[in-house]
């Protein structure tokens, strides 16, 4: 996907800091938890050739900037972090492109993954796709993402406990909380420490904290130094290994 026209949306994705690539596409995907090449496929798309049949071509649906070293920005990776949300209910990311098209053409915005209102519309807006397409398979992949509770449409629940890390600001993502830590709270914010893992309750670079641990430093000497509590940093051990 393209980086956004600034000039014609409201909210962060004004702001440089959200719009400015900070992360290689490695580094995103070992952020949110996906493969790297995954995260390739989802960032610069990919096309093959089948013997039976014509060739293959998926577009991106993570915006990026440039081809080398630092290439995503903070929106990109919210984008990103919501397909790992798609991909963790089990539904074929090829079944889910349609239905991402699907999703920016109704709530207006091309990064609409990075948007609150998918939140708060996704869901409805998904099955009003489910509900015009013809294709068995593009109407089982959204039944892999919603259910109809009371009456309404709504995430199931991996794709709602993915929803439960993110807290938003002017109508897009703005934190992240990451997967894969779950006694210490680790999150991404481009207006801290410039989109880098973070601990939250201090505002320490993770790998600040990681980097002594790996050095041999002793975790009560770590912990008193940067005004954490032990167990934070205990918790921490397994990653600097």
């Amino acid at each position: 996907m393209t980086m956004p026209n600034t000039g014609e949306k409201a909210g962060l994705i004004n702001d440089f800091r959200y719009v400015t690539p900070i992360y290689s596409k490695s580094q995103a995907a070992d952020l949110i938890g996906v493969p790297r090449q995954t995260f390739r496929n989802w960032a610069v798309g990919y096309a093959y050739k089948r013997i039976d049949a014509p060739f293959v071509v998926a577009e991106p649906m993570v915006t990026t900037a440039g081809t080398h070293g630092s290439t995503v920005p903070f929106v990109g990776l919210a984008e990103a972090y919501m397909l790992a949300a798609f991909r963790s209910a089990k539904v074929p990311m090829q079944r889910i492109r349609p239905a991402i098209r699907w999703l920016e053409d109704n709530i207006g915005l091309e990064q609409a993954l990075a948007s609150e209102r998918l939140m708060t519309d996704g869901a409805e807006v998904l099955w009003d796709f489910k509900e015009r397409t013809s294709d068995p398979a593009e109407r089982e992949a959204v039944d892999g993402l919603v259910v109809i509770r009371s009456g309404q449409q709504v995430f199931r629940p991996v794709v709602r406990d993915y929803l439960r890390r993110v807290s938003y600001q002017d109508g897009w993502m703005k934190v992240i909380r990451l997967p894969g830590y779950e006694e210490v709270d680790v999150t991404v914010d481009p207006w801290i420490n410039g989109g880098q893992p973070t601990l939250a309750r201090r505002g320490v670079r993770l790998n600040d904290v990681l980097s002594r641990l790996r050095a041999g430093e002793d975790r009560h000497d770590v912990a008193e130094d940067y005004d954490l509590r032990l167990e934070e940093v205990e918790a921490l051990v397994p990653q600097a290994a």
